[in-house]
């Protein structure tokens, strides 16, 4: 898997996770809870733009390849985990784990812990690529620094 080959997947599932979102705020009035409804378009957008700048840092990084493949599908996933759980929260109600957007409404136990899983390991893995691509970004800014002449 080349550098290029990631930066590329990573701005592809970006883009579509930005048309996910802008499909989803079309529909912010259908959801159960309107307000999750525009919180998982808002997360959507965002998220996309989390994964582009990936896209785009990750020539920059000195990565081994199984960290360069921890990084990028542990940022998809934790992109897309994090939207689809504020999806199902605002269709089904559920509130536990996002009190403040789901205050007033309550889902079943089944939903509140699926949104509950997705919500949680999904930060838990854009948190887990970000301290890898960080490092090498680092391990990046050491590489450009050896290499320049004195």
């Amino acid at each position: 898997m080349t550098i290029k080959s990631v930066s590329q997947q990573l701005l592809i599932f970006g883009t579509v996770l930005f048309l996910l979102g802008l499909l989803n705020g079309a529909l912010v009035q259908a959801f159960h809870n309107p307000r999750m409804g525009l919180s998982a378009h808002l997360a959507a957008v965002q998220n996309a733009i989390v994964l582009w700048a990936f896209g785009l840092m990750g020539p920059r990084a000195v990565l081994s390849e199984r960290a360069q493949v921890f990084t990028v599908w542990s940022a998809v996933y934790g992109m897309y985990a994090i939207w689809l759980g504020l999806v199902v929260a605002g269709v089904f109600g559920a509130s536990r784990s996002l009190p403040i957007a789901g205050q007033g409404y309550s889902a079943s136990n089944v939903w509140e812990a699926i949104v509950t899983v997705l919500v949680y390991s999904g930060s838990l893995a854009i948190i887990s690529a970000t301290l890898v691509l960080l490092l090498g970004l680092i391990r990046g800014l050491s590489d450009n620094n050896l290499s320049q002449p004195a």
